[in-house]
């Protein structure tokens, strides 16, 4: 299974990067081929995924198009939602 994997991120916020750096910890074990695409969400770019998803914090992941957390979240809540869509055993 090939995962697409959105982490929404805001460069004033000081939570991001632990989110960051716990999102590619928990998947670089994935045996699942994955792609993480980081995106600002409050930029130029980012903003038209925003309000697709709609996403209204930062941090928020999202895989395959359907959002997994937002918000501040911990290590075992990302691994919960990650095993509640069968992305983890």
């Amino acid at each position: 299974m090939s995962l697409k994997i959105e982490f929404f991120y805001s460069k004033t916020c000081p939570y991001c990067p632990a989110a960051k750096k716990m999102l590619y910890e928990l998947v670089k074990g994935l045996q699942d081929s994955y792609e993480v695409k980081e995106i600002d969400a409050w930029s130029k770019e980012g903003e038209p995924l925003t309000e697709q998803y709609g996403i209204q914090m930062v941090p928020t992941v999202v895989v395959n198009g359907v959002k997994c957390c937002e918000g501040i979240t911990s290590r075992q809540q990302l691994v919960e939602s990650f095993r509640a869509r069968s992305i983890l055993p």
